[in-house]
Order: C-alpha cells, then sequence, then structure tokens
C-alpha cells in the first residue's frame, strides 16, 4: 500500500511538472497580486504621485552612510586641515595616477583643461562660455595649497565650482588629488 501511494505521488509529481513548464503564449499568466507582472515605471526626476514630496528621487534615510563612507571634518576649511592628511601623499604609483587622471578627465578637464592649463588655453567650449573663467590649476596660487585644501575644494566646491563630493567617490578623491599633483610637476608653464 505505501509503495502504491508512494508512486502515485510520484506520477502527481511528474504530471503537475511537466504541465507547469507548458507555455501557452495566446493565454494571459494567472496573476496572485495585481500589477505584479508591469508595474509602473517611473524615471529618475519625475512627478510621483505616490510620494510626500512628489518626486521619484528617494532620500536616504537620516544617519545612514555609505558602506565603506568614513566621516571627514569638512564643514571648516581650518579644521579640516588640522586633522586630515593625505593617506597616499607623493604617491605617484600607476594605479593611483590612473584613477585619480579618470576622475579628472570626467569631472575636472571640461573647465580646467586636459593639462590643467586653464579656460582659455585650453578652449574649453564648457568654460568658454562662462562669465568667471575657471582657474588654471597649475598656477602658483593653486600649486601652494595643502593636499587637503585642495581635497576641500574638490568635495566642497570654492567660488562657482560646485561640489563634486557625490560625482568622485570618497576612496577616489586622494587619488584625484595625487593627479593634479601630477599635473602641476609636469605641465607647468
Amino acid at each position: 500500500m505505501k509503495a502504491l501511494l508512494l508512486q502515485a505521488a510520484a506520477v502527481l509529481v511528474t504530471v503537475s511538472g511537466l504541465t507547469a513548464c507548458h507555455f501557452d503564449k495566446s493565454k494571459p499568466n494567472f496573476e496572485l497580486i495585481q500589477d505584479m507582472m508591469e508595474s509602473p515605471a517611473i524615471k529618475p526626476q519625475e512627478y510621483d504621485p505616490n510620494t510626500p514630496n512628489h518626486i521619484s528621487g528617494r532620500e536616504p534615510v537620516k544617519g545612514t552612510v555609505p558602506v565603506g563612507f568614513e566621516s571627514e571634518p569638512m564643514d571648516d576649511l581650518a579644521v579640516a586641515e588640522k586633522e586630515m592628511k593625505n593617506p597616499i601623499a607623493g604617491d605617484m604609483s600607476k594605479d593611483v595616477l590612473w584613477a585619480g587622471q579618470k576622475y579628472y578627465e570626467i569631472n575636472c578637464a571640461l573647465c580646467h583643461g586636459q593639462k590643467g592649463e586653464g579656460a582659455v588655453e585650453s578652449k574649453s567650449l564648457v568654460a568658454e562660455k562662462m562669465a568667471l573663467k575657471p582657474p588654471v590649476i597649475t598656477n602658483d596660487k593653486i600649486v601652494g595649497w595643502s593636499d587637503v585644501h585642495l581635497y576641500y575644494v574638490i568635495s566642497r566646491g570654492q567660488g562657482m565650482m560646485g561640489p563634486y563630493a557625490n560625482h568622485v567617490p570618497q576612496k577616489y578623491r586622494w587619488q584625484l588629488v595625487n593627479y593634479i599633483r601630477h599635473l602641476q610637476k609636469n605641465y607647468k608653464k
């Protein structure tokens, strides 16, 4: 009797398994929960009637930080210069310069020029239209800044330049600082 029940169960499992694999495109799927198959897509920065502020972009929960984030004293430059230091100061290895160059070319070169030569010499189409031209990063004033000062300006912005903390991940900003130092040494007039 027990063997007969086991055989019947095996046949039932096999038959139900085979019918589950049969796809009939002419019949719609059975939806347990409505709109589960096709959820309404909302594009970034689009109006969303289901959120309190009606924007699709979600703000992170207060007090949360990204994985790998380290708190920095970035409210005041003087405090930052006292409490921070470049952990890879002077490291001009191929990996550091490659990462720094990547972020420089993506975020900085449009305005400051490919070699840090500034808007006038680089003939940047973006910087050409600006009322206040971006500075030459190989000039003596910026060469005299500390690494922390450069890091601070990249992170917080200065003058007409906005902050790039959201564009350049925290772990790559020091590499960007080292790449700028490389440009200052090798392309200074």
